[in-house]
C-alpha cells in the first residue's frame, strides 16, 4: 500500500490518487479501509511532510480526523476526484484548512448508483 511517498502538494496529490485508481478494487478497498479508521497515520505514511506539518496536522483533533477519513474512504471507493490546493502564504492571516465536497449520486430501481464528482482540500 504504501510503496512511495509523495511531495504534499498539488501534483503530488494527482499522482497519488492518479496510482492508487489504476489499482484492482480490492486494493483501493484496502486503503479506503486504512485511511477510514487511521487518517493522520494514512497523511503520514503517505506524503512526505515536515515535522512542523505533522504536529499541525495533530493539532487539528480527532473530529478532524474521523471526518476527513470518512470522506477520503468515500471517494476511494467511488473513484472520485480528490484534489488539494494551497493558497499563497504570504496573503494569509492564519492557516486553515478547508474541505470543499462537491458529490452527485443519481439512483435509480434496480440499478447502481451513479456517483461523480469529489473533494477539494484548500489550505491557506
Amino acid at each position: 500500500m504504501f510503496t512511495k511517498k509523495y511531495p504534499f502538494t498539488s501534483i503530488g496529490v494527482d499522482d497519488k490518487i492518479y496510482d492508487l485508481y489504476q489499482e484492482e478494487n480490492d486494493q483501493v478497498e484496502l486503503e479506503a479501509n486504512y485511511v477510514e479508521v487511521n487518517f493522520f497515520d494514512w497523511v503520514i505514511s503517505t506524503f512526505t511532510l515536515t515535522e512542523d506539518q505533522i504536529a499541525y496536522l495533530y493539532s487539528l483533533g480527532l473530529e478532524f480526523a474521523l471526518k476527513n477519513g470518512q470522506v477520503l474512504a468515500y471517494c476511494f471507493r467511488h473513484r472520485l476526484t480528490v484534489t488539494l490546493t494551497k493558497g499563497d502564504t504570504a496573503l494569509r492571516s492564519s492557516k486553515f484548512i478547508r474541505r470543499e465536497e462537491n458529490v452527485e449520486a443519481t439512483s435509480q430501481p434496480g440499478q447502481d448508483d451513479l456517483i461523480t464528482g469529489g473533494v477539494n482540500y484548500f489550505i491557506s
